[in-house]
C-alpha cells in the first residue's frame, strides 16, 4: 500500500503556525485593539480638533489578573481650524447643553440648575487665579476673531453672561487639553488611550467600565 508522504518542509511550516498561533492567543489582537481604543481617542474629538496618528505604544499582562492584559495607544490631538474657533464651536455645544437642560429641567428645576452651576463655577474657577492678567489676555485671544465677538454679545444681560461662561469653560478644556494661546491651525498635542481586555473561552474581549 502507498503512502501520501508530506514533504519535510510542511511539518516546518505546520509548527511555525501553530507556534504563532499559539503566540497570538497570549495577548489581544490588533484589529481588536484598535477598534476598541479608537472611540475613546475621538472623545477628545471636537468641531476643528481631530485624531490623528493613532499608533499602538505597547501592551502588557496584568501582574494581577493572569487572562488580562492591557493595550495603550499614542495619538495626536491636531487643530483643524484656528483655537479660538475651535473654542466657539464648543462653547456653541455647551449652550446647546444648557438650552436642553432648561426644556427639561427636572424636578423643581435641580437639573437645569445644576447645569448653570457647573457653568458658572467652571469659569469663575479657570478666570480667578489668573486675577489681572486676564483682560490682556482675553482681548489677546479675540482679537483675530470676529464671529466669536459676535457670540459674545447677543442677547440679553444674562444671556451674555452666560455666552461668556461657556466660552470661558469651553477655553479651559482646550487648554487642558494641552493648547496654548499661540497654537495655529495643523499644530498638535500627544495624548494616550488605553483599555484592559480579558482572556474568555471565546477569546479576548474587551473590558468595559460598568
Amino acid at each position: 500500500m502507498k503512502m501520501n508522504k508530506k514533504p519535510l518542509g510542511y511539518f516546518t511550516a505546520l509548527g511555525v503556525m501553530t507556534l504563532l498561533m499559539a503566540c497570538t492567543d497570549n495577548a489581544p489582537n490588533d484589529k481588536l485593539t484598535y477598534e476598541t481604543i479608537l472611540p475613546y481617542a475621538k472623545n477628545d474629538e471636537m468641531k476643528g480638533l481631530v485624531v490623528d496618528d493613532f499608533k499602538k505604544e505597547n501592551g502588557w499582562q496584568d501582574t494581577s489578573a493572569v487572562n488580562t492584559y492591557n493595550v495603550r495607544y499614542n495619538y495626536n490631538l491636531k487643530l483643524t481650524k484656528p483655537l479660538p474657533e475651535v473654542v466657539l464651536g464648543r462653547a456653541n455645544e455647551l449652550m446647546d447643553t444648557v438650552r436642553q437642560s432648561h426644556k427639561d429641567p427636572g424636578f423643581m428645576g435641580i437639573s437645569a440648575l445644576q447645569t448653570d452651576l457647573n457653568i458658572s463655577t467652571g469659569a469663575y474657577n479657570w478666570i480667578a487665579p489668573q486675577k489681572e492678567t486676564f483682560p490682556a489676555r482675553r482681548d489677546a485671544f479675540l482679537l483675530k476673531c470676529k464671529p466669536c465677538t459676535n457670540f459674545l454679545s447677543k442677547g440679553s444681560k444674562d444671556e451674555t453672561e452666560l455666552r461668556w461662561n461657556t466660552f470661558i469653560v469651553a477655553w479651559a478644556e482646550l487648554e487642558e487639553l494641552g493648547f496654548s494661546d499661540a497654537a495655529i491651525t495643523g499644530n498638535k498635542v500627544p495624548r494616550q488611550a488605553w483599555s484592559g481586555f480579558m482572556k474568555t473561552e471565546n477569546g479576548w474581549r474587551p473590558i468595559v467600565p460598568q
